[in-house]
């Protein structure tokens, strides 16, 4: 299974991370456990999104997860080649 990830930033500045998977949103919420750090904000049918509470921890669920983080031009061209596997 491959995460992939995208940078992005509420309209507070808080930093955030959208992931979303070969397997689909649901193996998201399974592998990556929201923690006080990175809570994460899920609904069905919509990609994961995890909020860097703590300095550091969106670095550390990129590293332990081996998320590849992409440019939103590759982000929009991997979302439509995963098709129905991007939702849920």
């Amino acid at each position: 299974m491959r995460f992939y990830g995208l940078w992005l930033f509420t309209h507070g500045g808080q930093k955030a991370l959208a992931v979303m998977s070969s397997e689909g949103n649901e193996a998201v919420r399974r592998r990556i456990r929201d923690d006080e750090g990175a809570p994460s904000e899920a609904e069905p049918g919509r990609i994961t999104i995890y909020f860097e509470r703590i300095a550091g921890t969106l670095d550390r669920l990129i590293s332990l997860h081996g998320i590849k983080v992409l440019d939103k031009p590759a982000w929009d061209a991997r979302k439509a080649a995963l098709g129905d596997a991007a939702k849920d």
